[in-house]
């Protein structure tokens, strides 16, 4: 998975968490979260106490910035508050924007850095030890610290004995949703069908079969249009699995399906048994080449291969070049 999600903070965020503070000599709280489009991070809330702050948390993570105004009035501790009960998308989200707030906020505006999954330890934080803001900074890379805190939520689904379809790795091969086929696996219904539609319902975190159908043609094959889709198409003997990501999808709905196809299709090579003979990533239907999954066989397939590979050699063959006239003497 991406460790970067492209959702940058408001301006009006970052510029109320630099004002100065007016009139409390404590605690200064910022809350942010998410827009509702999944196109920025916003300003939520401001508190002047942890018990304020605390009355006001759901399931849903924010990020949050305190200030202890009499200790550090200088710095933030940064928060990213993310309940073990949030939603999976959510969850991945959060951890993928994080670096990029904390980059327009500025470093010398935070100090340390910490991720709680209950409101009860907001208190550990502020009486914790403070860290050099630099300290680790030189040994974990940005996307490398990403990439643990996702690794450190998966982890979390896995041990609260959530079912996931691949171990929770934090790689991009790795799956974090289930998969909804029915009472029968995808492998079973490619036998009984050669095209299977799936989608990812970001309700229900599941990948979802939708839709099922035979077709006697790779013409007769339909993308689905209206979002991003992975599709499983049997020709003959062989399978191909296409995913298409069409002009105008969601930034949001764009992430996840890319940060799961690797993991999905790992789940259908490992659990399924299912081979592919070319995996396809097109943007709208139109853009899908027929000539890609015209082969029903392996002898089709091995012919084309020796056939494009007879072309390119054809192409790549050095002619001599013409001698020029003879010198007069």
């Amino acid at each position: 998975m991406s460790s970067q999600s492209g959702i940058s903070a408001e301006q009006g965020l970052v510029d109320f968490l630099h004002a100065p503070s007016q009139g409390s000599q404590g605690l200064r709280i910022v809350t942010a979260g998410v827009s509702n489009d999944f196109t920025s991070v916003q300003l939520k809330g401001a508190y002047d106490s942890l018990s304020q702050l605390q009355s006001g948390l759901t399931n849903e993570p924010l990020y949050i910035f305190i200030k202890d105004l009499q200790k550090n009035p200088n710095q933030y501790v940064f928060v990213s508050y993310v309940p073990d009960s949030s939603p999976v998308k959510l969850k991945m989200l959060y951890a993928s924007t994080k670096n990029t707030l904390v980059r327009q906020i500025g470093g010398n505006s935070i100090g340390k850095q910490t991720l709680l999954t209950d409101s009860e330890d907001f208190q550990d934080v502020l009486e914790s030890k403070d860290v050099d803001p630099q300290q680790g900074a030189a040994v974990l890379t940005e996307s490398e610290r990403a990439d643990i805190e996702i690794s450190q939520q998966q982890q979390r689904m896995k041990l609260g004995n959530r079912k996931l379809v691949s171990q929770s790795d934090g790689t991009p091969t790795s799956l974090v949703f289930d998969i909804e086929s029915g009472d029968s696996t995808i492998n079973e219904l490619l036998q009984r069908f050669n095209v299977v539609y799936c989608k990812i319902d970001l309700g229900t975190e599941q990948i979802q079969v939708v839709d099922k159908s035979n077709i006697n043609d790779p013409n007769q094959l339909k993308i689905l249009p209206e979002h991003p889709s992975y599709t499983l198409y049997r020709n003959g003997s062989l399978n191909y699995f296409i995913y298409s990501c069409p002009s105008g999808s969601k930034v949001k709905e764009r992430m996840v399906y890319a940060s799961n196809r690797l993991g999905f299709i790992n789940h259908l090579k490992g659990q399924d048994k299912l081979e592919f003979a070319r995996i396809i990533e097109i943007g709208d239907p139109d853009d899908l080449e027929l000539s890609l999954i015209s082969n029903s066989s392996q002898e089709e397939q091995k012919q084309e291969e020796a056939e494009e590979a007879s072309a390119r050699f054809a192409s790549s063959r050095k002619f001599n070049k013409p001698k020029g006239p003879g010198r007069r003497r």
